[in-house]
């Protein structure tokens, strides 16, 4: 069975907070998000000023669009989850977008933008930073979600996620990276790992982390096979039996693409060269990821173009 436990909630959680609204048509990048974010977790307490902050991303990338739609197995509607990846915030995060932009952030991922690719000696654990998901245009959606915990049970956590092979019986992350690297190369000619009990490695390593405080973060999943989708589901509808254990979850989300469209190659490459320039602190990368976002409320083309002329004109003011 793949599809995900009901929670029994009568209503979603009030607590995780919609700012789709609120950033429709601005010319706000993802980081922009992030401050937002983590000021409103602290503004109620939660949060541990972003140690173990848990964040989601639905990218638009191939790699993206095939996890989000392989979890349609798990979804009571069977359309393509909003999420990708899940990821943990390493430390206390600046809310300065150029610090904030280098933050580290633990993850594992079949994709790791910082260059550093996957050893299964550490079970396909990498380091990463927040500003690799800057881009509205690649990573339309965005979540920051806190589980709510002392200091010392958030670097309990910490402790746990930062040694990876302490279970690896029950949590071999490298092997479920193997096995959906292998799913989207076959593009289709392969059975959905979901089905055959392997967990998305990003969502997996979450929870593996969460077990350092003995808490279960994806209890609608029906057997170990968790995904992006059930974190999101956690916060968003089991939150009376989070409370019940006295580890309530808040959080904040904003929804680009709640569809799952793809991006072509050349998307891509302009939105990657964003995100390079962003978190090396470039400051006319800003004006390129404003124009990747104000063309993201407008139409993914016109955001992909945006964002090209404003790093053409750079260059070309360079090379003057």
């Amino acid at each position: 069975m793949t599809v995900q436990r009901h929670s029994g909630a009568n209503s979603p959680n009030q607590s995780l907070v919609d700012l789709t609204g609120e950033y429709a048509g601005s010319d706000k990048d993802n980081l922009d998000f992030f401050v937002d974010a983590l000021d409103r977790l602290a503004d109620q307490g939660v949060g541990n000023k972003g140690k173990m902050v848990i964040g989601l991303a639905g990218e638009r990338d191939l790699i993206g669009v095939t996890l989000r739609q392989a979890q349609a197995v798990v979804r009571f509607d069977r359309r393509p989850s909003k999420w990708s990846h899940a990821f943990l915030i390493a430390g206390e995060a600046s809310r300065d977008k150029t610090e904030l932009a280098n933050t580290k952030i633990l993850e594992v991922t079949m994709n790791p933008r910082g260059g550093s690719l996957p050893d299964p000696n550490s079970n396909g654990l990498t380091v990463g930073k927040l500003g690799n998901y800057v881009s509205p245009l690649v990573t339309a959606n965005v979540a920051l979600i806190a589980v709510k915990m002392t200091r010392k049970e958030a670097e309990a956590v910490l402790e746990k996620a930062t040694h990876p092979n302490r279970d690896r019986a029950r949590y071999n992350l490298w092997e479920s990276l193997c096995v959906w690297q292998g799913y989207y190369w076959a593009q289709g000619r392969r059975p959905n790992p979901l089905e055959e009990g392997f967990p998305i490695f990003s969502s997996s390593y979450v929870e593996y982390a969460f077990e350092g405080i003995d808490l279960d973060v994806t209890p609608s999943a029906s057997e170990r096979n968790s995904a992006p989708d059930h974190l999101y589901n956690a916060a968003k509808y089991w939150n009376e039996n989070m409370t019940d254990l006295n580890h309530p979850m808040f959080g904040c989300l904003l929804m680009r693409d709640p569809g799952c469209a793809v991006l072509y190659q050349d998307e891509v490459k302009d939105a990657a060269d964003v995100v390079a320039r962003v978190v090396e602190g470039d400051p006319a990368a800003e004006g390129a990821a404003a124009g990747a976002v104000a063309g993201a409320a407008a139409g993914a083309v016109a955001g992909a173009e945006a964002a090209a002329d404003a790093i053409e004109a750079h260059e070309s003011k360079e090379e003057k």
